[in-house]
């Protein structure tokens, strides 16, 4: 089976079968892979962090985050 089959099979679940599959995969992945980041990556999450500390209002709650991801996408 092509992956592009895998995709079609997958697609034609529930999102929350689609989940567990996921979830599955992602266990079964080592745990370095892709995680290396760029020095310009780790500079911006240096960066972030400090901003932050800085001042931790700065940040969203769950909910805020949710509700803007909702808004964002006209939901």
């Amino acid at each position: 089976m092509t992956p592009e089959q895998v995709l079609n099979e997958i697609s034609s679940l529930t999102p929350s079968e689609q989940l567990k599959i996921a979830q599955v995969i992602w266990d079964k992945l080592p745990n370095d892979l892709g995680t290396d980041l760029s020095a310009a990556q780790q500079a911006e999450l240096d960066r972030r962090w400090a901003e932050h500390k800085k001042d931790p209002s700065s940040a969203l709650t769950v909910e805020e985050f949710k509700e803007r991801m909702r808004t964002s996408r006209g939901k």
